[in-house]
């Protein structure tokens, strides 16, 4: 039988989820490449502070607003299978977005649990390329350990959110990694044998 003392823990960590996610939702400021990054970075540190004991799936809940708001996941998605993308049908895209959405976010919550309030450097945003679009340098600071420096790519999208396409973590593009990865994966097994591979690397992360 489940204790009442379990039943109020349960309940009080359901509105700290509750609270976090709606806020996230509701305060999101895309409005400009710094807001962004600010935005993702404000989020982190909460959901760490907040959530930093649960697991990973809580802390998934919890994030997956600011995620979603402040990563163009469909053009990074669509970016990193440029040379199969027309070929596929739209249900295969919709169930690899979805996917690399899952992974997304479920990375962010596996590997930020424990984030220090004062961990990242404040970021500092460049002048636009001629794409228009804007690098905002920033970096993770580690007591004893060299900083990782963190440089976000963002562009505006649709409806002029700044949104980010793209990670330098220490002069190694994510996305870059990504489609390799992606690329190998799908000449070995096509779109299901990827989305596959994305599902399997989600559930390790919930393990972890």
């Amino acid at each position: 039988m489940i204790g009442r003392r379990t039943l109020l823990t349960a309940g009080f960590r359901g509105l700290i989820l509750l609270s976090i996610g709606l806020g996230a939702r509701s305060e999101e400021d895309t409005s400009t490449p710094l807001a962004t990054i600010s935005a993702l970075q404000a989020a982190l540190v909460e959901t760490a502070r907040a959530l930093g004991n649960a697991t990973v799936a809580e802390r998934y809940r919890a994030l997956e607003p600011a995620i979603v708001e402040t990563h163009d996941l469909p053009y990074i998605a669509e970016f990193a299978l440029r040379r199969q993308w027309a070929s596929l049908a739209a249900d295969e895209k919709e169930r690899f977005i979805a996917a690399f959405q899952r992974l997304s976010v479920t990375t962010y919550a596996a590997r930020f649990g424990k984030v220090a309030p004062d961990a990242f450097r404040p970021p500092e945003a460049g002048q636009p390329d001629a794409s228009g679009r804007v690098q905002v340098a920033s970096a993770i600071e580690r007591p004893d350990q060299a900083d990782v420096s963190m440089d976000y790519l963002l562009q505006r999208d649709e409806q002029g959110r700044w949104r980010i396409i793209n990670i330098v973590a220490d002069g190694v593009s994510d996305l870059a990694l990504k489609r390799a990865e992606y690329q190998r994966v799908f000449a070995a097994g096509g779109i299901d044998g990827l989305i596959a591979e994305l599902e399997q690397q989600t559930q390790r992360l919930e393990r972890g």
